[in-house]
């Protein structure tokens, strides 16, 4: 079965160049429908050292989602992320990988709610060019 999801991208290594082997890499794997545009964030907190960019994929795969976490897992580790450990979260990356929502069709997706604030900016201010 096709779902639908939305992930989250974010790096503050060298963002650039990570969120666009980022792309190359997903793409190899799942259908990226579109690319929301890239949101820069000052770092926050003491233990950031750089800004955040991120960005929102709309993409299709018939993965699950524990299928793609694993692979969006390996990919974070290829392009030079620290393996999961507890204090990873707390430190600079140069891409982290989160899927943030999936359903089995397009306009139920798009109705979810995100969390993140930078998320909420990028998805109000996205023009969608995918027909609901």
């Amino acid at each position: 079965m096709i779902l639908y999801y939305l992930i989250g991208l974010g790096s503050n290594i060298e963002p650039e160049i990570n969120i666009s082997a980022t792309h190359k890499a997903v793409a190899k794997y799942v259908e990226i429908i579109e690319m929301s545009h890239v949101l820069i964030n000052p770092p926050c907190g003491k233990t950031f050292h750089f800004p955040f960019h991120n960005q929102i994929l709309l993409i299709t795969s018939s993965r699950t989602t524990f299928q793609l976490k694993a692979l969006f897992e390996t990919i974070e580790v290829e392009l030079g992320r620290e393996a999961k450990c507890p204090e990873r979260k707390l430190n600079d990356r140069t891409i982290d990988i989160d899927i943030l929502y999936q359903h089995h069709n397009l306009k139920g997706l798009l109705e979810q709610p995100l969390e993140e604030s930078y998320n909420q900016q990028i998805m109000s201010t996205w023009d969608l060019k995918t027909s609901l």
